[in-house]
C-alpha cells in the first residue's frame, strides 16, 4: 500500500535528492562560480514542499468529476510556487547584503521550471489514471 502511495511522488523525490546531492557535492565548484549552495538547496526544499502538497492534493482531485477542477488544481500550484519562491527571493535579495549571490536565484528559476514541468506532467498521468480507474 505504501508503495501505491508513494509511486506518484518519485520523479519529484528522485529530483529533491539529486539537486541536494549536487549541491553537497559540489559545493567547491559552486562557490567558485559565485552560487550559494545553501540558497540552492533551500529553494529546492522549498520547491520540494510545494511541489508534494501539489500532488498530494492532485491524487484527492483525481476522483472528481468535473475535469477542471483538475486545471484548477495544478494551476493555482503554480501560482503559489511563484509567490512563494518570489518572496523569498525579495526576503533573501534585502537580507543578504554584499554577499547576495544572483547566480543561485537565477538556477532557482530553473529549478522553479523543473519542478513545474514534473509537477504538471505527474498531475496529468495522475488525472488521466483517476479517470481510468486506476489502470
Amino acid at each position: 500500500m505504501s508503495s501505491i502511495f508513494i509511486k506518484p511522488f518519485r520523479p519529484v523525490l528522485y529530483l529533491f535528492v539529486l539537486v541536494n546531492l549536487l549541491c553537497l557535492l559540489l559545493s567547491v565548484f559552486f562557490t567558485k562560480q559565485d552560487i550559494n549552495p545553501w540558497v540552492v538547496a533551500s529553494t529546492n526544499l522549498l520547491l520540494f514542499g510545494i511541489s508534494m502538497f501539489s500532488l498530494q492534493q492532485q491524487l484527492k482531485q483525481s476522483k472528481n468529476s468535473n475535469p477542471h477542477a483538475m486545471v484548477r488544481g495544478v494551476m493555482s500550484t503554480v501560482v503559489l510556487k511563484l509567490f512563494v519562491l518570489g518572496s523569498a527571493a525579495i526576503v533573501y535579495l534585502y537580507n543578504a547584503g554584499e554577499n547576495k549571490s544572483i547566480n543561485a536565484i537565477f538556477l532557482g528559476m530553473g529549478l522553479y521550471i523543473m519542478y513545474t514541468w514534473l509537477e504538471v506532467k505527474l498531475s496529468l498521468k495522475i488525472n488521466q489514471s483517476g479517470k481510468d480507474g486506476g489502470n
